[in-house]
C-alpha cells in the first residue's frame, strides 16, 4: 500500500501529457569541473551541480586519490569560495599547505569534515589514499542563498578542523549515493539537498540561525496545485525547486518549507510516489513491459524504476503486478 500523503489519483490522471525522456532526462548539463580535483590532477571525477544561484553553481565532487596522486598538490587558485571537504574513511595523516608551507596537519576521522576559505591559496601534501566528497560554494551562491532566506549574508564560514557533524555527514551520505549512481540523479534531488547543507552550514558555522517561518505558512491551494501540475507535467524531464518556487511567486527556501507543510513531503519525494502511482495503474491495465512503463514515468531505466517501487511499495513491480492478475 502507498503511503497516506501520496499525490492525489485526479492528478495521475494528467500523466498522459507528459513526454517519454531519455534515461538521462534529470541530468544536469556539464558540471563546472571541481577546483580541487584540478589541483590534484584527478581527470575522471564523479559531480553533481545545483541550479545557478545569482549566476553561480554549488557543485559537489567524490574525490578517490590513489597511490598515483600522493604528494604535494598543485595550488588551487584564490577565489571567493568555499571548501567543505568530508572525509568517507578513516584519515590517519594530511598535511594543508599555504602560500608554500605547512599550516595544517592532522588525520581525520570517517565523515569528518573541514571547512577551507579559498580567499587564500592554498595546496595540500596527500600522504595516503583516500576517498573525500567535496562541496565547492562560490561566495555568490551562498550569498543567493541567505538573500532567498532572508538572511544577513554569511561573512565567513570556519568549524574545527575534524570536526563530527552528524546532519552535514547524513546530507554527505545522500550525495555520495547519488554520485556512485550517477544515471539516476535528478535536479529536485540535487537542489533540496544542496540547499539543506547551504542553510545548516550558515546557521552553524557562519553565525546565522534560521528565521522561524511563520503560523500556518504552508501553499495554498492554488499554489499547491500549480506545483503540483508542474510536477505531473515534467515528471519525465528536469524540474528545479527555482522553477516550482518562481511559479508560486515565492523564494526557493519559503517554497520548500511550505510545500512540505501542505503536502507532508519534499517536492522530490512527491514525484517520486506521484511516479509509483502512475506505474500501478499502467500495471494494472494493458500489458506493458516493465522498461517501457519506467520510461513512461520518468525513471532512469528499469532498475531505478523497481529499486523506488520496491522501497515505497514494498513489493518488485512484477511481483505486484502478478499477484493482481490472479
Amino acid at each position: 500500500m502507498m503511503q497516506r500523503h501520496t499525490p492525489s489519483t485526479r492528478i495521475a490522471a494528467r500523466a498522459d501529457a507528459a513526454r517519454v525522456a531519455e534515461a538521462s532526462g534529470e541530468m544536469r548539463g556539464p558540471v563546472p569541473r571541481d577546483p580541487i580535483a584540478r589541483s590534484i590532477g584527478l581527470d575522471t571525477v564523479s559531480s553533481l551541480s545545483t541550479r545557478p544561484i545569482q549566476g553561480s553553481r554549488m557543485t559537489v565532487s567524490r574525490l578517490s586519490i590513489g597511490a598515483d596522486r600522493l604528494g604535494l598538490t598543485r595550488p588551487v587558485p584564490a577565489e571567493d569560495a568555499f571548501v567543505v571537504a568530508v572525509y568517507l574513511h578513516d584519515l590517519a595523516d594530511h598535511e594543508l599547505w599555504s602560500r608554500g608551507r605547512p599550516v595544517l596537519r592532522r588525520g581525520y576521522a570517517a565523515q569528518s569534515m573541514r571547512i577551507v576559505n579559498l580567499q587564500d591559496e592554498y595546496a595540500a601534501n596527500l600522504l595516503q589514499p583516500h576517498e573525500t566528497l567535496v562541496f565547492h560554494i562560490p561566495r555568490r551562491a551562498l550569498d543567493g542563498f541567505t538573500d532567498d532566506a532572508g538572511l544577513a549574508r554569511v561573512g565567513h564560514l570556519a568549524c574545527e578542523p575534524g570536526l563530527v557533524d552528524p546532519v552535514v555527514g547524513h546530507l554527505a551520505g545522500a550525495l555520495a549515493a547519488t554520485l556512485a549512481l550517477p544515471t539516476v540523479a535528478n535536479s529536485l534531488f540535487v537542489d533540496q539537498v544542496c540547499l539543506s547543507v547551504c542553510a545548516h552550514l550558515a546557521g552553524h558555522y557562519g553565525g546565522q540561525r534560521s528565521a522561524p517561518l511563520p503560523a500556518a505558512s504552508g501553499l495554498s491551494p492554488g499554489m499547491a496545485s500549480r506545483a503540483k501540475e508542474l510536477l505531473v507535467a515534467h515528471v519525465a524531464e528536469s524540474l528545479s525547486i527555482e522553477d516550482l518556487a518562481r511559479a508560486c511567486g515565492l523564494s526557493r527556501s519559503h517554497f520548500g518549507k511550505a510545500f512540505k507543510l501542505s503536502t507532508g513531503l519534499t517536492p522530490h519525494a512527491w514525484r517520486q510516489h506521484y511516479r509509483i502511482e502512475r506505474a500501478q495503474a499502467l500495471l494494472l491495465g494493458e500489458r506493458v513491459d516493465l522498461a517501457a512503463i519506467a520510461a513512461l514515468c520518468g525513471f532512469a531505466d528499469q532498475s531505478h524504476f523497481s529499486r523506488v517501487f520496491t522501497r515505497l511499495v514494498g513489493d518488485t513491480p512484477g511481483n505486484w503486478r502478478r499477484m493482481r492478475q490472479r
